[in-house]
């Protein structure tokens, strides 16, 4: 509520804050229970969410590592390696064998490498643009 509803209209009474909570928990409920079922079909429930979730802490880490090892890091090339991560980890999920615990690995070493080197091309020229003109 706070994140995304109230940011668009923070003049929403009480009344209607509460109700929209309840049917937010309701629906992400529904949602749960949908996965649930779902998870019976494929292996352990365990393995199905620690695959899900390294599929995004790969582009997590490689952020994390670009910023914390390297100066010329810009927010642009950031999100461009991050995309990149996310994309190849979602396509070795689908559709390669490759196990689940290489997916941070991957997904790290493709953020870094396509964040910095987007970042290198990336003059700041252009970042003076995008910044005058938001």
């Amino acid at each position: 509520m706070i994140d995304f509803y109230l940011r668009r209209k923070p003049d929403t009474s009480d009344r209607k804050r509460l109700a929209l909570s309840r049917v937010a928990t309701v629906g992400w409920g529904v949602v749960l229970f949908v996965l649930a079922l779902l998870s019976r079909y494929g292996g352990s429930v365990l393995e199905k969410g620690l695959s899900l979730a390294s599929l995004a802490y790969g582009g997590l880490l490689g952020v994390f590592l670009l910023g914390l090892i390297t100066k010329r890091a810009k927010q642009t090339g950031a999100i461009i390696g991050m995309l990149c991560g996310l994309a190849l980890n979602i396509y070795i999920w689908g559709w390669t064998h490759i196990a689940w615990t290489w997916y941070v690995t991957f997904g790290s070493i493709t953020t870094f490498v396509v964040g910095y080197l987007a970042s290198l091309l990336e003059t700041d020229t252009d970042a003076n643009r995008a910044q005058t003109s938001a």
